[in-house]
């Protein structure tokens, strides 16, 4: 006989024990359904009864102060959780996915504490038993997935087999000689360090190695990948023009940008209780969780003041938290023609050159370095002195003082008069 299914939340169904009853109706287990890239999943939660038993273990295992849960709760948060999961590309995304990557996880931290009793671990097992098993529960895909070619082209025949205590900053200059070599880019060499780096670390926590990455005394070649392309006010209005053809949501996320500076993220993270459109100001936490106050210009404020004022300010299509700007951006760039002929990544007009834009735009108004920066949210002022050749008082003009002849109340106030030994 064919279980009848009903919904009873969202995403969430169930079907009744034909005769099994728990409390005063028939026990009934329940599922999760979402869909990811056009295929649905089906997440089994089992039993109701099941997991009463379960949450009463529970309860008297974690003591007194603990919120008991219904079934429904349950359920719903674990479906949200691999939902999520399954959205970012990062841990499981399904109950199946779930207990294996547990199970994996578990036989890491036993491989680890087993390892922990032995007097010499080598790198290489380390990274392969512990580090890297965790790392696949915890990263996307993509990260991890450099991260073991990392190990296996670069780490492992240097320092795979070499015990951890006598890894030394000379073994990784023979990993950064191999890169150079083989003309890796900058940007490898210190993705391939990081590796390393965080694959110590994790055996420092384990108590493996009491000393700091040895990779830290090694010098890295610099990674020259600041972006300098930024538009005009002009082209700037013209960007804006054709994107509101495509996608007024789109438009106004690039103006946001374009007239404040703010990055991608902290656009789509921002909520209405951080807009003040009384004081046309936003309050944006950035990548190290510390605020800054940025405000906002007239047209700016007139954009936000027709947005529907509910939880994020920009919302996907679903309502939730947008991850990445629209394809529509680049077409837009690709048809006015900004890229032709560009082959330096640094080089090509992106959506973050529009933060550069908005640097740059006040800089050429004569506006203080100091002041540019706390409005970028820069920790170091040597982040916004890219900027410094916009200004209106480049080097070149302090230069050219110096053709200019000094007038005679500038000479007599350099004249030093000299006394005799004898004069008082």
């Amino acid at each position: 006989m064919v279980n009848k299914w009903y919904k009873v939340g969202k995403g969430l169904q169930a079907y009744n024990h034909k005769s099994r009853k728990y409390g005063k109706r028939f026990d009934r287990y329940i599922r999760g359904r979402y869909m990811v890239d056009g295929k649905i999943n089906n997440n089994p939660f089992g039993w109701e009864s099941d997991f009463a038993k379960a949450e009463r273990s529970r309860l008297q295992a974690e003591g007194g102060g603990v919120a008991k849960r219904s079934f429904l709760e349950f359920a719903a948060g674990e479906l949200e959780r691999l939902r999520a999961n399954a959205k970012a590309g990062t841990g499981p995304a399904t109950l199946k996915e779930d207990k294996a990557l547990a199970d994996e996880k578990a036989k890491a931290e036993e491989d680890a504490r087993l390892l922990k009793e032995r007097d010499a671990i080598t790198f290489g097992e380390y990274f392969e038993k512990v580090y890297y098993p965790i790392a696949k529960t915890s990263k996307k895909q993509r990260s991890h997935v450099q991260e073991i070619s990392h190990f296996r082209l670069w780490l492992n025949p240097v320092i795979g087999k070499m015990w951890l205590k006598d890894i030394r900053p000379i073994n990784l200059e023979r990993v950064k000689k191999n890169l150079l070599e083989k003309s890796r880019s900058p940007r490898m060499i210190q993705y391939v360090f990081a590796t390393g780096r965080q694959c110590w670390n994790f055996a420092r926590r384990d108590g493996l190695v009491p000393r700091e990455w040895p990779g830290k005394e090694v010098k890295l070649p610099k990674v020259e990948n600041k972006r300098m392309r930024f538009l005009t006010d002009a082209e700037g209005d013209l960007l804006l023009e054709g994107l509101k053809e495509r996608s007024q949501q789109l438009h106004d996320i690039c103006l946001l940008s374009f007239d404040s500076g703010l990055r991608a993220d902290e656009i789509f993270s921002l909520r209405w209780n951080r807009v003040d459109l009384v004081q046309n100001s936003v309050k944006v936490f950035d990548s190290k969780g510390k605020d800054r106050v940025v405000f906002l210009t007239g047209r700016t404020v007139d954009m936000l003041q027709g947005l529907p004022k509910d939880g994020l300010v920009f919302k996907s299509r679903t309502g939730e938290k947008i991850t990445e700007i629209s394809n529509s951006f680049d077409r837009e760039v690709n048809d006015l023609g900004w890229n032709d002929g560009i082959k330096s990544r640094k080089d090509k007009l992106v959506f973050h050159s529009l933060r550069h834009s908005f640097a740059s735009r006040l800089v050429a108004r004569g506006i203080d370095l100091y002041v540019v920066s706390q409005l970028l949210g820069h920790s170091d002022l040597s982040m916004t002195q890219r900027y410094s050749h916009l200004r209106p008082d480049t080097l070149q003009a302090a230069v050219k003082t110096l053709e200019e002849p000094e007038t005679e109340e500038e000479v007599q106030s350099k004249v030093v008069k000299l006394r005799a030994n004898n004069e008082e």
